[in-house]
């Protein structure tokens, strides 16, 4: 199995089997290298390459939906037609030079053919909080996230405007949005926010290649006062998104973090080739350095130590970044659940207390609805013995989301286990 990273460079796909690939359709970790890997696809490779993020095993979306030939070769039949489209549109685009964007930086605007879903927003984006999400049709993990980017945009009404932003065709865009969806609805129907079309690719090129970003699905979200506020994955968009909408963001952090993602793609290589070799010693002190040349710990970096620890076996370490990791992330539901589905799930599983503390908290963010998150907490019950409640959690899951299918088959498995038990 192939898979594109956020961040290509950070992707070690040698160590996929070091951690489960189901867990990739659910575990976002949205600053994490691929250690914790962010999934999406990559703009910089051919489409067909991208295709296989969208197999099962990366998306909570139906296997006809997402691997629907006819949907495939509409868009690509609109790629010639809108390569043609974008190059027309760079003689008129003001130039935005890889990395140019950035967290405080005033937005740049929208430049749109046209809005194929909801009432149509024009620049300048100022006095309301918008975020513009970079997708498309052929992108699984872009499908995966609409479900929740839909239920934010219901939580918050009109004190956020979402954006969904393709270069695709609109025959493919109409063409997907009468597909089937997750639930059996149609994606028109699943999608409740405002979907647009760019004008040839302006806006991909003043926020994805400005701010040097090159996978989706990718969001920005701008302000009240019109500058970017956040620059990342949608999967980890709950926390800093109320934050902004409730004026407690703080800034100047944000822009740290967002530093240090940059410094992380600096010693990408690296920090590959440490690990390609197993030399775990030299990975965790080029961490040390980071942790230097930054400032201090951060998430990201407590994330992938945490990861080498447990790919180096040393339980102890790994026990202790481990409780740091989720007091530090005690109120993003995304990193806990990573945190506590990989450590459930590792080879000679310990700090299993600790696993489901996380679980549970990530769960309690969620309001116990979301299905992935359940499923992760219905694991941890498992480990630990308590097969009644696992069944429990498991069915809650599976009744929130009847199509993902390994949820339902692991429902089962506890299920005949219990079975079995009672009849002994």
């Amino acid at each position: 199995m192939t898979f594109h990273c956020k961040r290509p460079h950070f992707c070690f796909v040698e160590l996929r089997d070091a951690f489960s690939d189901r867990r990739l359709r659910f575990a976002y970790l949205p600053l994490a290298i691929c250690l914790l890997v962010v999934v999406g696809c990559n703009t910089d490779v051919d489409q067909s390459a991208n295709d296989n993020a969208s197999d099962a095993a990366f998306s909570i979306t139906p296997a006809d939906a997402m691997n629907d030939p006819k949907l495939r070769s509409a868009a690509a039949d609109s790629s010639a037609a809108q390569a043609a489209a974008e190059a027309a549109a760079a003689k008129s685009t003001p130039s935005s030079p890889a990395g140019e964007l950035t967290i405080g930086d005033p937005n740049p605007g929208l430049r749109l053919a046209k809005f194929v879903k909801g009432d149509e927003v024009k620049a300048p984006l100022k006095d309301n909080v918008t975020v513009v999400e970079f997708w498309a049709t052929w992108c699984g993990p872009c499908r995966a996230g609409m479900p929740h980017i839909s239920e934010l945009q219901r939580e918050y009404g009109d004190k956020v405007r979402f954006i969904g932003v393709t270069r695709e065709d609109e025959a493919v865009v109409t063409k997907f949005l009468g597909s089937v969806g997750p639930g059996g609805k149609t994606w028109d129907e699943v999608i409740d926010y405002r979907l647009a079309l760019d004008d040839g690719g302006w806006t991909n090129n003043a926020y994805m290649r400005a701010a040097n970003q090159n996978g989706i699905p990718c969001a920005f979200i701008v302000g009240r006062d019109g500058a970017v506020e956040w620059i990342g994955h949608p999967a980890g968009i709950d926390q800093p998104l109320k934050q902004i909408v409730d004026g407690s963001w703080d800034r100047q952090a944000a822009v740290a973090e967002f530093k240090q993602q940059a410094m992380f793609d600096k010693y990408a290589q690296k920090l590959n080739g440490m690990l390609r070799s197993g030399n775990f010693d030299a990975a965790l002190s080029l961490l040390n350095e980071m942790e230097e040349s930054s400032g201090g710990k951060s998430m990201p970096l407590l994330n992938n130590r945490l990861m080498i620890l447990m790919m180096a076996d040393r339980a102890e370490e790994a026990s202790s970044v481990r409780s740091e990791l989720i007091e530090a992330a005690w109120d993003d539901a995304s990193v806990l659940n990573g945190v506590a589905w990989e450590t459930a799930t590792a080879d000679n599983a310990t700090d299993l207390d600790l696993a489901l503390k996380a679980a549970k908290r990530a769960s309690e963010i969620r309001e116990d609805k979301d299905a992935a998150i359940l499923d992760t907490l219905a694991r941890c019950h498992y480990e630990l013995g308590q097969l009644d409640e696992a069944i429990k959690v498991q069915q809650k899951a599976v009744d929130l989301d009847s199509n993902m299918q390994e949820i339902a088959e692991a429902l089962k498995r506890y299920q005949d286990e219990k079975a079995a038990a009672d009849s002994n």
